[in-house]
């Protein structure tokens, strides 16, 4: 009997970046794709079929486009931006990605971290906006600097908001790894919120 070959090395991550991905350009074709969220070509099309399956996206000349199910389903994409957030981080590259009224949601960030890395990132850092400012959430230790300023001006948190910083060696790992960690606070919302 002949095997299926390799599974495809895509994640929940990467079918929420893929649906973001094509709502933001309109049309995505499956090299691109693969580019964009570092897939292999067989994880890419795996990704678009898989997708199909769903009836989230649809193919059409020069690429595939999202059906009205695939645009209900991303609803808010996530804002992402990348800046330099220098002694915050350990990679080269670094993404920033804002969590709405996650803030007071567990813990000090160790299993979003971990998220982080199960996508290729080097790791991820949270940071809780309260009492005006960026603040580690275990110690409540202000953060200082240009970086703080650059994060709440591009952001706009508002109190009790989450700032993830997902880095890596290159803008693909940073963006996976804070949306990975996203997923994950986001998650612990959703759980929370279905025990009240």
């Amino acid at each position: 009997m002949m095997g299926r070959g390799p599974l495809p090395r895509f994640t929940e991550v990467h079918v929420r970046a893929a649906l973001e991905l094509i709502h933001r350009r309109g049309r995505v074709g499956r090299p691109e794709l693969g580019r964009r969220l570092g897939l292999g070509e067989g994880s890419a099309r795996s990704l678009l079929k898989l997708l199909r399956r769903r009836g989230l996206v649809r193919p059409s000349r020069g690429g595939h486009v999202l059906t009205e199910k695939g645009r209900r389903m991303v609803g808010e994409p996530l804002r992402l931006v990348r800046l330099d957030c220098g002694e915050l981080t350990v990679g080269k590259v670094d993404v920033a990605v804002l969590v709405k009224g996650a803030g007071g949601r567990g813990g000090g960030g160790v299993e979003e971290r971990d998220e982080a890395i199960k996508v290729g990132a080097k790791g991820a850092t949270v940071l809780v906006f309260r009492d005006g400012a960026l603040r580690f959430p275990d110690s409540g230790r202000k953060v200082r600097g240009r970086t703080a300023k650059r994060l709440v001006e591009s952001l706009k948190p508002s109190e009790g908001d989450v700032v993830i910083l997902g880095t890596g060696e290159n803008e693909v790992e940073a963006e996976l790894g804070a949306r990975a960690a996203a997923l994950r606070l986001e998650k612990k919302l959703t759980s929370s919120a279905s025990r009240t």
